[in-house]
């Protein structure tokens, strides 16, 4: 895979790697068979071990999808939250939120890696930053924000989703 200008491995059109997470409840998840089931929307973010703003701007993006959970639940759409955390880290993460999805370990860094998704570094751990991809059902990446803000993401990633091909 080459390099996008934004440092990021894959591309809109582009199918989602084959690569295998852990999640808060010891499930395990490969990123490409997921996504045979329903569309999905991954979430690659930083919250858990983050402090300060970093950790402000990890919780507005966790409880912007917690809100809309609901939404993207009826439209058929699979949610999911990836870290670089550990299972620990993100099983307190998500009970002191409240979260109603679960968040996937990528302690090892493998998806970031493969995705190419851009990482920062604080207090000597390494977090992802964040950057979301709305995967459609044949696991083709549909669209995918960098930074993304918690308004209107959402709606972004549905409509992206629900766009004819």
């Amino acid at each position: 895979m080459s390099m996008t200008a934004s440092g990021l491995k894959v591309r809109e059109g582009e199918p989602i790697p084959s690569v295998g997470l852990r999640a808060t409840n010891g499930y395990l998840l490969n990123l490409r068979s997921f996504v045979g089931k329903q569309p999905a929307i991954f979430l690659f973010f930083a919250g858990p071990s983050m402090t300060g703003p970093a950790r402000a701007r990890g919780d507005g993006l966790a409880r912007a999808l917690k809100e809309a959970h609901p939404r993207i639940t009826e439209s058929g759409v699979a949610l999911v939250g990836v870290s670089t955390d550990s299972e620990e880290q993100q099983a307190a993460y998500v009970a002191e939120l409240e979260l109603p999805f679960l968040l996937f370990c990528d302690e090892r860094r493998s998806a970031v890696e493969l995705l190419g998704v851009a990482t920062t570094v604080e207090a000597g751990n390494l977090n992802a930053v964040p950057t979301a991809f709305a995967v459609a059902a044949d696991g083709i990446i549909v669209d995918i924000v960098e930074q993304p803000e918690p308004r209107g993401l959402v709606a972004r990633l549905l409509e992206s989703i629900q766009r004819p091909r």
